[in-house]
């Protein structure tokens, strides 16, 4: 009994601490009724096992949002192939993911498509897309417009580009004009506006996204900033 204790403590010894992380967010996973152990099992059976240990902080927030959700959880809906489908086509972006702050978005996404009010089929297919199609900084960025309803205190009168200027201050304008127009192709915000306004129409950014646009912040639950 003792050999086998100290055998399994140097295992754990010799275990790399990102292997140790996955299987604490895998047994946290598991461990959400319902869906939890679906998805962990997709997750072990569906991708390859070198690529686990990138998902550490997906699992981690997969578990977290899952949580948040279990009371409005379908158990009916997750039974079907259609969820199937929908886990793998998440999986398959995840997989690709180059910047890992941007897997928490992807696990906010999941979750509230597996709910009692998830978008119809067409419209998940989209977002998904959306999602895939949109770098980690115009994420941030699409962050700052949903939450942005004021500009900077000494502003009386002046342009959008001042506002952005003091939420990004590391971000140029001709940068953050290219990034806004990467979120109007994706009909998530209307075009750039120019010219002088009042303080309120340069500042109140939030006026800016479209009817769809507000829908995929709200189901990333974008407004909380995992890009920040």
């Amino acid at each position: 009994m003792t050999d086998d204790f100290e055998q399994r403590a140097q295992e754990l010894l010799e275990t790399p601490a990102r292997d140790h992380a996955l299987v604490v967010g895998m047994a946290a996973l598991q461990a959400v009724p319902v869906i939890g152990g679906v998805v962990a099992t997709f997750i072990s059976e569906y991708v390859p096992r070198k690529k686990q240990e990138r998902l550490v902080g997906f699992v981690q927030d997969l578990g977290r949002e899952f949580e948040a959700d279990r009371d409005r959880i379908d158990a009916e809906f997750v039974k079907t192939k259609d969820f199937d489908r929908m886990v793998e086509d998440v999986l398959d972006r995840v997989q690709t993911v180059r910047n890992e702050a941007k897997l928490g978005y992807w696990a906010a996404l999941l979750a509230v498509m597996s709910t009692n009010d998830r978008p119809r089929p067409t419209d998940r297919e989209r977002m998904i897309q959306t999602l895939d199609d949109l770098r980690h900084d115009i994420l941030r960025l699409l962050h700052v417009i949903a939450t942005t309803t004021e500009g900077p205190p000494n502003l009386y009168m002046g342009g959008v580009s001042a506002t952005l200027d003091w939420k990004m201050p590391d971000v140029s304008n001709d940068d953050a004009r290219r990034m806004w127009g990467d979120l109007q192709r994706a009909d998530v915000v209307q075009g750039y506006p120019s010219g002088i306004m009042t303080k309120e129409g340069a500042g109140n950014l939030t006026v800016r996204l479209t009817p769809y646009g507000r829908e995929f912040v709200r189901l990333l639950r974008l407004e909380a900033g995992y890009a920040e």
